[in-house]
């Protein structure tokens, strides 16, 4: 069997400058300060596993590949 990768585009235009958490390619949890984002990300979803994104304040577009 072989395995696919997908890739995820996401607009985090309303995020720049923050720290967002993600979990299954939504996010759960954004703010200016990382621990407090992953704490509710946590709190939102204890038994996973967020991935904790900083965005850069200029335009950027972000892209995460999925395994």
């Amino acid at each position: 069997m072989t395995s696919r990768k997908l890739l995820i585009a996401i607009d985090f235009s309303k995020y720049r400058g923050r720290y967002v958490a993600l979990v299954d390619n939504h996010v759960i949890s954004a703010g200016k300060d990382a621990k407090t984002v992953w704490a509710r990300a946590k709190k939102k979803n204890p038994a996973a596993v967020p991935t904790l994104v900083k965005v850069p304040k200029g335009e950027t577009l972000v892209f995460l590949l999925c395994a």
